[in-house]
């Protein structure tokens, strides 16, 4: 096995945004917004749980918490190994490219999902998940490469904000397919027709996922030395020695293992609001079929302001300070959520929750690409990520447990609250500048 390369070639601080690869880089975004959009929020999210499971099963909200931190488990085990794999190989681009193939076919065989395929509709949705997410440990790594520090904040955003660009195409691509309630009226069985169609849903997800990644794949550039594969055993062992030194030197980083242990707290309850939102609109609200597409298409036209605005004023103020601005918001939006009573204030409430998703993942992705070391940003970003799964497997959990426990989808709300309370707190107590001068000194 040949030694590590040189740290990868990041844009210097008074260096040029290459608007190229920018391009490249936003319109990964814009693909695979599809699949958190219509996958794991829209459209498979209320298929599994009133077709898959069936609607009169208390159980539902847990097995799609279940199967939500099944694929978390999967990604704590190997996000920070293959971040090191990354690194270590200089192949961050190859690595995208098989998680994009993993979450596309796992995302068109969801066609094969039928009413009662519980186990393999759980599965299949696994396997998507771990690519897709896997595959942001790869993917945010490119920011530094793309642009210099002084616009790392507002690039973060335009690739939110083309990603909820995406999102919003994907929606208007299947409107035609899901724009019938699955179920026509309460207690009544699925209809036959609307599920065929949002079977086919799936099929397009997959396919916009897969054409808008490829100026991804042909625009944006790999950097740094690239090492010798070698066997596969040899490269997982090299990897796992990467994660245990990085380990050992965390020592230095402290203040970027704080925000990664607050972004465990806080991406927790975000995670758990995504995966539960077209859920909850539906057996709490009683929004389906086409007023359901159109609340999320509603959101993301929302989002992209707010998500573009929040890139800046990070570059502004600082992550550190717009963290705690999105975090206020967000705890703002979880006790609202409990209380509104009526679909207008609904859909008001889910226009707010789209700019907090979108302006919190945004400059927190910044702030992380900021405050880590150089030549290892896949593999801080591996941490960032394990973290962060950890906390989503604690809010999935703790939601699908108490509307199991209490049949109230509002007090599960409510039990999201400490998670945003937390993390808060620990944004709060993160020392910015010490976070930046231990990310730019010498490894040790």
């Amino acid at each position: 096995m040949n030694s590590p390369p040189r740290a990868a070639e990041s844009v210097p601080p008074g260096g040029k945004v290459r608007r190229r690869e920018v391009f490249g880089y936003c319109m990964f975004d814009f693909a695979n917004s599809s699949y958190t959009t219509l996958i794991s929020t829209v459209a498979y999210s209320v298929y599994f749980r009133q077709v898959v499971v069936g609607a009169g099963n208390a159980n539902g909200d847990m097995l799609w918490s279940v199967a939500s931190a099944l694929a978390h488990v999967v990604l704590i085990l190997t996000s920070p190994v293959l971040g090191a794999l990354a690194d270590h190989s200089g192949r961050k681009k190859g690595f995208l490219f098989m998680t994009t193939v993993q979450t596309v076919g796992a995302c068109a065989l969801l066609f094969f999902v039928q009413p009662g395929a519980v186990a393999l509709g759980m599965l299949l949705f696994v396997v998507g998940t771990v690519g897709f997410e896997g595959g942001y440990v790869f993917y945010n790594a490119f920011l530094p490469e793309v642009s210099p520090p002084r616009t790392i904040g507002r690039i973060s955003g335009w690739s939110w904000g083309t990603g909820f660009i995406g999102g919003l195409l994907a929606l208007a691509a299947c409107l035609p397919l899901l724009r019938h309630p699955l179920l026509p009226e309460p207690g009544a069985p699925p209809d036959p027709a609307a599920v065929f169609n949002y079977r086919l849903s799936f099929l397009v997800v997959a396919g916009f996922f897969a054409l808008f990644s490829v100026p991804t794949f042909l625009v944006l550039k790999e950097r740094g030395a690239r090492a010798s594969l070698g066997s596969w055993k040899e490269f997982a062992a090299a990897g796992v020695r990467r994660v245990a030194t990085t380990l050992g030197r965390l020592r230095g980083y402290r203040e970027t293992v704080k925000f990664v242990v607050a972004g465990l707290f806080f991406y927790g309850g975000i995670e758990t609001v995504i995966k539960f939102s077209a859920i909850y609109a539906a057996v709490t609200f009683g929004i389906q079929g086409e007023q359901l597409l159109l609340l999320f298409i509603f959101a993301n036209l929302v989002a992209v302001p707010g998500t573009l605005a929040a890139g800046y004023v990070a570059d502004w103020i600082g992550g550190r300070r717009a963290l705690i601005l999105s975090l206020l918001l967000w705890f703002g939006l979880v006790c609202l959520g409990a209380l509104v009573t009526t679909q207008w204030a609904f859909w008001m409430l889910t226009a707010g929750i789209a700019i907090g998703m979108g302006s919190t993942q945004a400059i927190g992705r910044s702030f992380m690409a900021e405050i880590s070391p150089p030549s290892r940003e896949s593999e801080f970003f591996g941490f960032y990520l394990l973290c962060n799964k950890v906390g989503s497997i604690l809010g999935l959990l703790v939601f699908g447990g108490v509307s199991s426990a209490t049949g109230s989808q509002r007090a599960a709300v409510l039990a999201t609250l400490p998670f945003f309370a937390v993390g808060l707190g620990l944004m709060i107590w993160i020392d910015e500048k010490r976070a930046r001068r231990a990310a730019a000194g010498p490894e040790g």
